[in-house]
């Protein structure tokens, strides 16, 4: 099976690192666009819970990942499946580095090998990843 590259993705946001962490992990629900890029659209939630980021609905939850590593403001490291059983689960990297007044965010998603269509999966991701951080950057702006 040939491999598949990762998706590799970064925003800058005018904020240092330790506000990032807080704002991408703590405050993921308010910024995530769940209309869009979720399992059951806008009414639901998403936040991290006992090393899981979970998205709940009134009567459903569905995992999302669980934290493999979490080095706050540095780096967040998770399985992620949202919607995908856990044998299809890949893995995503977010690091935080300082730049300048603000922070670099660089997102790494790898694994693509374990979905049944992984260059789809891929691709579908790669166009994913930068409408999910510019509402990032845009919750970090908002303060």
């Amino acid at each position: 099976m040939a491999t598949v590259a990762p998706v590799r993705r970064a925003v800058a946001v005018a904020a240092g690192p330790e506000r990032a962490f807080e704002v991408f992990t703590d405050q993921i629900g308010r910024w995530w666009p769940l209309a869009t890029h979720s399992v059951f659209g806008e009414r639901a939630s998403v936040a991290f819970e006992d090393g899981r980021l979970v998205e709940r609905s009134e009567d459903q939850v569905s995992e999302w990942g669980e934290v493999l590593e979490w080095d706050p403001p540095r780096l967040l490291r998770l399985t992620w499946r949202p919607g995908n059983p856990a044998e299809e689960a890949t893995e995503v990297t977010v690091r935080f580095h300082p730049d300048g007044d603000g922070t670099r965010v660089e997102l790494e998603h790898v694994g693509w090998e374990r979905h049944a269509r992984p260059q789809q999966a891929a691709e579908d991701y790669s166009q994913g990843w930068p409408i999910v951080l510019g509402a990032f950057a845009d919750g970090v702006a908002a303060g």
